[in-house]
């Protein structure tokens, strides 16, 4: 399997490796995404929110709980 390069986030088939990548790394760990966060991740697969999106969302939410 070939590394995951920028240009492959703009298709969905790379979004979902690189998905799929982060969830098997933080499986079974407190690092792995919560319902709302993955309902984000979901999104960015789907292709409706931007990786800088997700972050930005991300961020509100942490800064929110604070």
């Amino acid at each position: 399997m070939k590394p995951l390069q920028p240009s492959d986030l703009m298709q969905r088939d790379g979004r979902e490796r690189a998905v799929a990548w982060a969830l098997t790394i933080t499986q079974n760990t407190p690092l792995a995404p919560a319902q709302q966060e993955q309902q984000l991740l979901n999104k960015f697969i789907a292709g409706e929110l931007s990786l800088d999106e997700v972050i930005m969302l991300l961020d509100e939410e942490n800064q929110n709980q604070m």
